[in-house]
């Protein structure tokens, strides 16, 4: 799915380029998000077990579907003992329990409260990048919350987007794609630095203003200089998508589907598939940094 894509012209807001994507090759299956399961109370989430453990989650998936949680989604509210964010893009088996990886999305609350509130935000974590080491995640938190002054006890990555909701939304709604659009490529000074490809329209108008949100959100204070991007320059990044090294990720408990990594000299990214069908696919520029999570490393939290 991610060859032959059809790539619109350019459209730019301030320092951002959008390029959206089109392939008519699309596996129409559809799957549960997040979101939607979680407001009608679909989906389960709680910790790994009584401790917890600081990067995994259980989740039980209630309904008749698959679901799908991708990388950057991020989980907020007081059932769980802190705010997460979905490490890895995974899917869960219809009436099925399973765990997924995470990582920390606010550094200094390890502690469910009394009542239980859990939903997921409009906007992606600003640093996709970031969720391998959870260092350089708390890191861009730390940074996101001095540059736009905001004082927040726990280190809430969620507030960051809620503070800028307004501006944010205004950039977002700029970018209006056509009908049957899968995927987007997003640009700035840097170039072409981040491709997202769904599987159908359906599931892309579900995430794709997430996504921008998450890319507006990181680029609000970039006052670089802008490039004249065009097509070339998003077939120059697929290029490196192509020539990528791939590797298996191994499915936690209760997932499905077959999920890789990719890594080149330019760019880093994931790829899962179910039934031989891309769901999703993302690639981000590389800058000594990789989106996936330490292999097989969890921790435990007292």
């Amino acid at each position: 799915m991610i060859y032959n894509l059809k790539i619109s012209t350019p459209v730019q807001k301030n320092n951002i380029v959008v390029f959206f994507l089109k392939n008519y090759e699309m596996n129409e299956h559809t799957y549960l998000n997040l979101s939607e399961g979680l407001s009608k109370n679909k989906i389960g989430i709680e910790e790994y077990d009584d401790v917890g453990y600081r990067d995994l989650l259980n989740i039980k998936n209630l309904s008749d579907e698959s679901l799908l949680l991708l990388n950057g989604e991020q989980i907020i509210g007081h059932k769980i003992k802190q705010n997460r964010v979905v490490a890895s893009t995974a899917l869960i088996e219809k009436n099925s329990e399973g765990i997924i990886r995470v990582s920390c999305g606010e550094k200094n609350r390890w502690s469910a409260l009394t009542n239980e509130d859990i939903s997921t935000s409009d906007s992606m974590f600003f640093s996709r990048q970031t969720l391998h080491k959870q260092n350089l995640s708390w890191g861009q938190i730390d940074s996101y919350l001095y540059q736009n002054g905001i004082k927040s006890l726990t280190k809430d990555s969620s507030i960051v987007y809620k503070k800028n909701k307004i501006t944010v939304d205004n950039i977002v709604e700029s970018f209006k794609p056509e009908a049957n659009v899968i995927g987007l490529a997003i640009g700035n000074h840097f170039g072409i630095t981040s491709l997202d490809v769904f599987s159908n329209p359906l599931l892309f108008q579900h995430y794709y203003k997430k996504i921008l949100r998450s890319y507006v959100l990181a680029n609000l204070s970039n006052n670089k200089k802008m490039i004249n991007l065009n097509e070339k320059d998003v077939n120059i990044f697929l290029k490196n998508v192509y020539v990528a090294k791939k590797r298996k990720i191994m499915n936690l408990k209760g997932q499905h589907g077959e999920k890789y990594s990719l890594q080149s000299k330019k760019i880093v990214g994931n790829v899962l598939y179910d039934k031989a069908k891309v769901v999703h696919f993302t690639a981000l520029l590389k800058n000594d940094l990789n989106e996936l999570p330490d292999k097989n490393k969890t921790r435990k939290v007292a």
